[in-house]
């Protein structure tokens, strides 16, 4: 046996190079897999603080850097009705002082790691879209038929060249209590393909 292996030892040695690096290809794929799932950026939009219309909307930035939220897109469908529109900056409705702090006058702004933000409840961002569309507020309400809410959020993140962005689906059904809203998914979808980031960023340029 040990005859065998001195005579094979250049062999033996080879083997057990190609093995070791192997083992090292394994460990550095995981290795940037676990990096990559780390600065991976992460958006939640969530139902917070009731369970109607006059829920409020968060979004909270859940990924290891900050972001900028640049864009917030509302889509909504009831029965044969379906609109879209930005809702990032907001209204001032009749009667209203416009605060002199443009801050106050826009969705847009910084999230830090771990930080959130309400960007108005559910029953303004459907009026605001009924408004922009020139439709009653009214509308979709006074139908009684399911209401379904799709918010999209797109942001600048720091170690992206591409604006990163998240949607969610919420349906608000008519109870004999009153309106009910509940999200369509377990979780946030996250846009991450660059298709659809380019067509965010071609959205937003048209706007201008």
């Amino acid at each position: 046996m040990l005859q065998w292996i001195a005579d094979n030892s250049d062999t033996i040695n080879t083997i057990s190079n190609v093995a070791m690096l192997l083992v090292w290809v394994a460990y550095l794929q995981v290795f940037l897999q676990g990096y990559r799932r780390q600065v991976r950026p992460k958006i939640v939009i969530n139902r917070a603080a009731g369970s109607g219309l006059d829920a409020s909307c968060f979004v909270s930035n859940m990924s290891s850097e900050s972001i900028y939220l640049e864009i917030v897109i509302v889509t909504l469908r009831c029965g044969e009705f379906n609109a879209s529109h930005t809702v990032t900056d907001v209204d001032s409705l009749d009667g209203e002082e416009r605060p002199n702090d443009p801050r106050k006058r826009t969705l847009q702004g910084p999230l830090r790691p771990g930080d959130y933000t309400s960007i108005g409840s559910f029953d303004s961002l459907i009026a605001t879209v009924l408004r922009r569309k020139g439709e009653a507020v009214d509308r979709l309400k006074n139908s009684e038929d399911p209401i379904h809410v799709e918010v999209m959020v797109a942001a600048d993140y720091s170690s992206d060249d591409l604006l990163v962005g998240a949607r969610r689906a919420f349906a608000a059904d008519w109870e004999a209590r009153g309106w009910h809203l509940t999200p369509r998914s377990a979780e946030t979808e996250q846009i991450r393909s660059r298709r659809e980031r380019h067509k965010i960023k071609q959205a937003i340029a048209g706007q201008g």
